[in-house]
């Protein structure tokens, strides 16, 4: 059908309606604080085309992550600025931040990848060797990252099933983080662990209902150009559209040039996001880009990723891959737990639950998962935790980003053991580097 796009976004765009007013009506999707684009996933999953086809969907919709996330991390780059002061009076906190995000995230690849090598492949033999990243790839990645990877490993390892795994994986992955957030959060209520909140019933109703009191809403952004030339809004979106598209194209001329690998189209995004946002910055134009508009486009982008990547799980693949899907999600929640419990007072200083929850929420689900589980811990802010993960992501991203690049290559050429190795030795040493730290600062 012509306009399939169009027809698509359109369907989107009435189960997100349906959604969220599910969420404000039905008091346990509130208690589980399940996201409206998830709900509007399960329900395009359920009665779509790989469901029982009462809403069509073109057959398109498996395509759209893939291109979204090319969009996503192009914006990345724009949606945060940093301010050299504020960077220097939270050093300390930004170190421990960002070196136990990537902790977690080699952690992740390493185990999840030693996982599906030896006890998986031993019980299953024919599953392919690349299985174990899926965990990494849906987990800490989300949506975004799973059709990235998806795509890269359908193309360099030949393995088409990898889209609904890591889609799968990446839905798992953000239930486990809502639902299990939850249950964490009480846990440590009852245990006197928390910092902030000493009662589950103060968290207040926004959270629960989706819908903001007007005495507690904000602009969602700045009006940096003149309505008279072109719309801001517009302005931002086809930035965000251009730096997406030259990714696209960035991996179609190189894919000769690697001898038939590609790199993949979200990589080359975000690097053109970075150079685009580095001329600005040396023109004086970087003043006329807001961050929070973009970073409401880049969320956009998410949303959509999750509705159309789960719309698109073929549900045959998983049935078929039932057995060890679950084995890994099963290795895979124990791993986040036991980071969560032990890991997280032995690496952070201060209010160590609040910043282990948001990073249980970011490292199973989505960095905005995080944020509401921490909002429900820390209401006012005061653990700091969101200023020192904004400064200390910077030194994750070229990690997340090398992951995604460098494993589907060696995978492709043999080597992914070497990967695995590489990986979890770096995450040991980072819990003895951080360890070290964290005592050296108990002492002053």
């Amino acid at each position: 059908m012509q306009f399939s796009f169009i027809q698509d976004l359109g369907l989107a765009a009435l189960l997100i309606f349906l959604a969220f007013f599910m969420r404000l009506k039905l008091g346990f999707l509130q208690r589980l604080f399940i996201p409206v684009s998830i709900i509007a996933g399960l329900l395009a999953l359920t009665f779509g085309p790989n469901g029982f086809g009462y809403l069509a969907f073109s057959e398109q919709i498996g395509t759209y992550p893939g291109i979204m996330i090319a969009f996503l991390f192009g914006t990345l780059p724009f949606t945060h600025k940093v301010d050299k002061k504020e960077a220097k009076a939270l050093q300390r906190d930004t170190l421990q931040m960002g070196g136990s995000t990537i902790f977690i995230l080699v952690l992740q690849w390493g185990l999840g990848l030693l996982f599906g090598l030896t006890l998986l492949r031993g019980l299953y033999p024919d599953i392919n060797f690349g299985f174990g990243s899926i965990l990494a790839a849906g987990f800490f990645g989300g949506h975004g990252t799973a059709a990235a990877i998806g795509d890269t490993l359908a193309t360099n390892l030949n393995w088409e099933d990898a889209k609904s795994l890591a889609m799968t994986s990446a839905t798992v992955g953000i239930l486990s983080a809502t639902i299990g957030g939850i249950f964490m959060v009480q846990w440590a209520v009852r245990k006197g662990k928390t910092e902030y909140l000493k009662d589950f019933n103060q968290l207040p109703s926004s959270l629960r209902t989706g819908l903001i009191p007007n005495s507690e809403q904000r602009p969602m952004g700045k009006t940096t150009f003149s309505n008279i030339a072109i719309d801001p809004f517009v302005m931002h979106l086809m930035l965000a559209l251009a730096v997406g598209i030259g990714g696209m194209y960035l991996t179609q001329w190189t894919k000769p040039l690697l001898g038939g690998y590609s790199i993949a189209a979200f990589s080359f995004a975000f690097i053109l996001g970075l150079l685009l946002k580095w001329v600005l910055n040396k023109t004086k134009g970087l003043q006329y880009i807001d961050t929070q508009i973009m970073g409401r486009i880049c969320g956009s982008f998410a949303d959509l990723i999750v509705i159309y990547g789960i719309a698109s799980i073929k549900l045959s693949v998983v049935v078929a891959y039932a057995g060890p899907l679950v084995l890994l999600f099963a290795f895979g929640l124990i791993m986040a737990v036991l980071v969560l419990r032990k890991a997280g007072p032995a690496l952070f200083v201060n209010a160590w639950f609040e910043k282990s929850l948001f990073l249980w929420g970011m490292s199973l689900g989505v960095t905005a998962i995080g944020i509401a589980l921490l909002r429900m811990v820390d209401p006012e802010a005061k653990s700091g935790t969101l200023p020192t993960f904004a400064l200390g992501y910077i030194s994750v991203t070229p990690f997340e980003v090398g992951c995604l690049v460098i494993f589907p290559i060696l995978a492709g050429l043999g080597y992914h053991w070497y990967f695995t190795i590489g990986c979890l030795a770096l995450a040991l040493l980072l819990f003895l580097a951080l360890r070290r730290y964290q005592k050296r600062l108990r002492k002053t």
